[in-house]
């Protein structure tokens, strides 16, 4: 082994997909710019399951480490190396951090709900000593208090029975969970209560580990972001501390969009026919979908149509195509290797260019920069 090569210790689980994801960005920057010669915990069958000590590290003699809160409790600090932190209850002054931009994920749990056509919200998360809980429900609140709405909140540590609770709100209502994890209660407390998913209650989680969320019944929505690509600048940065270079600000892990799944399929509309109109946009929204597509899958005139569509959610038909359009091409985009060129077509936009010029109205960037923004290999 190369004298320069990286000695890096890894300081986390495997068995949540967070943590997988980090894991996975580190990888495919040692593959691209390593090697890294990295140091973890071998679990029972390798023969390697005892715990972690100081002792065991610096036997390895690490140039670095990449630690994520929780794992064991060995005071790395002491060992005075370059460190990078993911944090469960509070960031690390001292450090740089792997961060979660989480009041723009309670932003994208309630536009998605909002665009359900719901009325009703409610919001369960873990409580203020949880950072990223705390600023989720923030970003959520903030976002149903300026559509007009409010949210009936609670935390795990309030102590609250949450069968009760959900018994008490005014239904139907669409309810984030702060985690993916902490869906699982709402989910048993619903069932206790005799209420049905989504029907009653439309939940949405955070983080997409797809372990929590297709094992769910009925499967989970949630938000995504782009934890690999933080593992990966980790890693890119860890290696210039290494290197000497000066630390640099905490590592932003960006909201990428909500995958939906069962748990929100739902449109919670007084008007029938307007939520037939919403789900005919979402189930053909792969195709080549247009305004008169969606008139001739009513009974209703194109008149009277855009008229109740307006009413109902503030917007025209041709609006919610472009926005569920601009979100289907973000999760395309990220998800595969499809040109740009394609998306466009398969959507129904006359060429790329067109595609780029709505969706950089509605994400702020390029189809085309957004792709690079969200890719870990750079």
């Amino acid at each position: 082994m190369s004298k320069e090569q990286p000695r890096i210790v890894l300081l986390m689980d495997t068995n949540r997909a967070y943590e997988r994801s980090l894991l996975g960005g580190i990888l495919k920057y040692s593959r691209l710019h390593g090697p890294i010669s990295f140091w973890r915990k071998q679990n029972v069958l390798a023969g390697r399951d005892k715990e972690i000590s100081l002792d065991m590290i610096k036997a390895w003699n690490p140039a670095g480490i990449i630690w994520r809160e929780g794992y064991g409790h060995v005071d790395v600090k002491s060992l005075d190396l370059p460190i990078i932190y993911a944090p469960f209850s509070q960031p690390d002054s001292e450090l740089i951090n792997i961060v979660t931009d989480d009041h723009a994920i309670g932003q994208k749990a309630a536009d998605h709900l909002l665009g359900r056509g719901f009325n009703n919200f409610a919001f369960y998360g873990l409580g203020d000593k949880r950072y990223f809980s705390k600023a989720r429900k923030a970003g959520f609140l903030n976002a149903i208090k300026k559509a007009g709405y409010d949210v009936d909140a609670v935390d795990r540590q309030d102590g609250v029975d949450l069968s009760e609770w959900l018994s008490s709100l005014k239904l139907p209502v669409g309810l984030m969970v702060s985690n993916d994890d902490c869906t699982v209660e709402c989910y048993d407390a619903a069932r206790k209560a005799g209420l049905s998913i989504p029907n009653d209650v439309a939940v949405i989680g955070v983080g997409n580990d797809e372990m929590v969320c297709d094992f769910a019944s009925p499967s989970l929505s949630s938000v995504a972001f782009n934890s690999e690509y933080a593992g990966y600048t980790a890693a890119r940065l860890l290696t210039q501390m290494i290197a000497g270079k000066p630390r640099k600000k905490d590592i932003e892990v960006s909201v990428l969009e909500v995958v939906e799944r069962q748990s929100t399929s739902i449109f919670a509309l007084e008007d029938k026919l307007i939520s037939k109109a919403i789900q005919y946009i979402h189930t053909h929204i792969g195709e080549n979908l247009h305004v008169n597509d969606v008139v001739q899958a009513t009974p209703l005139s194109r008149r009277s149509l855009y008229q109740r569509f307006k009413q109902a959610l503030g917007k025209t038909i041709y609006e919610e195509i472009r926005q569920v359009k601009t979100d289907y091409a973000a999760r395309m985009l990220i998800e595969t290797n499809i040109p740009i060129s394609e998306i466009a077509e398969n959507l129904g936009f006359i060429d790329a260019k067109n595609l780029s010029r709505t969706f950089y109205k509605a994400k702020g960037v390029t189809p085309f920069k957004y792709r690079t923004q969200h890719s870990p290999y750079k």
